[in-house]
């Protein structure tokens, strides 16, 4: 088996050599500290500057728009973000998790998550009102941090 090493990697490697391990330890704690700033970053904009998942979202409260709505639709559409709200997070967690130990998932994140608990308890009722009252809340969390300036960045790797 062939490793292919650029030049920069062969440098980092004899760089980390001549350190002590003091030195080699610290250098993992600063690696895993610049690893855990940018999975945060990537995670914030995979999920909040997802134009799919905001186009969920716009479908959603159009449904809800009327005095009357299919309690049916908008549960599958919930559904449907959520899915698709959840996978975006897993793909950025676990291409990191296989990195860095004991990653913690942003905290922002992890709240909006819960959300959808919010949501589907308010499904369970069939209120029409509390269920397009839970959804403008959601609604409103997400556009929330999806407009917040940190996470509208462009995230390169």
């Amino acid at each position: 088996m062939t490793f292919d090493l650029s030049s920069n990697e062969v440098e980092l490697l004899n760089a980390y050599q001549l350190l002590t391990s003091g030195g080699q330890r610290e250098l993992k704690d600063f690696l895993r500290y610049l690893l855990c700033k940018q999975y945060r970053r990537e995670v914030m904009a995979a999920v909040f500057n997802n134009n799919l998942l905001s186009n969920l979202f716009h479908s959603l409260l159009h449904i809800i728009e009327g005095d009357e709505f299919d309690i049916n639709l908008v549960s599958k559409r919930i559904r449907q973000i959520k899915d698709l709200y959840y996978a975006l997070f897993q793909k950025v967690h676990f291409r990191y998790n296989e990195v860095v130990e004991n990653l913690d998932s942003n905290e922002a994140v992890r709240e909006f998550g819960k959300a959808f608990d919010n949501l589907e308890r308010a499904l369970c009722t069939g209120n029409e009102t509390i269920i397009r009252m839970e959804v403008i809340e959601f609604y409103q969390q997400y556009l929330c941090f999806s407009q917040k300036k940190e996470n509208r960045k462009i995230v390169a790797v």
